[in-house]
Formats: structure tokens, C-alpha cells, sequence
């Protein structure tokens, strides 16, 4: 298939595929071989509406002020955290070998 007939495909596909007219040949040719999306991919797709409604069922309070990426980490967190070594930590040296800065 060309790469005009995948995005045709993928325009068609049920459920929708997020941004396939940005994507690659190789990308459309992925996704639409999957038989199921992976989470990541229904996340993306989901409304605000329905994210401000499992944020309901969950008990948040407040999540009408919430955008929508606000509601997805309220929701979903990330799994990462801010490296503990920034680069903004001084060197130490041996008391031992007697080298100061």
C-alpha cells in the first residue's frame, strides 16, 4: 500500500488514530497491524470530559479548574521522578588523601 492509502485507512479506522496524518509509513503500518492499542494510546484519546469523570468516580475534589494535563497526572501518575543527581550537587574530595578544592 502506498502511503496515501494507509492515511485513507487510517482516517477509517475504528477506534480513531490520533494525529495519522503526521505519521510515517512505517508508524501507520504499526498501529494498524495491532489487534489491540496499547493504554498509552487510549489515554491520549480520551476527552477532557471523560477524564474530569473518572476523576468523579474516584472522589478527586476541584477537578473542574483542572486542565487537561492536569487531570491525566491527577489520574495517571508518571512513573518519573526528577533525577536525585542534577548536577547541582560539589564535588568531595578524601579527607584522606589531603586534596582541597
Amino acid at each position: 500500500m502506498s502511503l496515501v492509502e494507509l492515511k485513507q485507512v487510517a482516517k477509517n479506522h475504528i477506534p480513531k488514530i490520533k494525529q495519522y496524518y503526521v505519521k510515517s509509513r512505517s508508524e501507520l503500518i504499526a498501529i494498524l497491524s495491532m489487534e489491540e492499542f496499547p493504554e498509552t494510546m487510549k489515554i491520549e484519546k480520551m476527552r477532557i470530559g471523560e477524564l474530569r469523570e473518572m476523576a468523579k468516580q474516584q472522589g478527586h475534589l476541584n477537578i473542574w479548574k483542572m486542565r487537561r494535563s492536569e487531570l491525566l497526572e491527577l489520574l495517571y501518575p508518571s512513573t518519573q521522578q526528577d533525577d536525585q543527581n542534577d548536577n547541582r550537587t560539589q564535588k568531595h574530595n578524601n579527607p584522606q588523601s589531603g586534596e582541597r578544592d
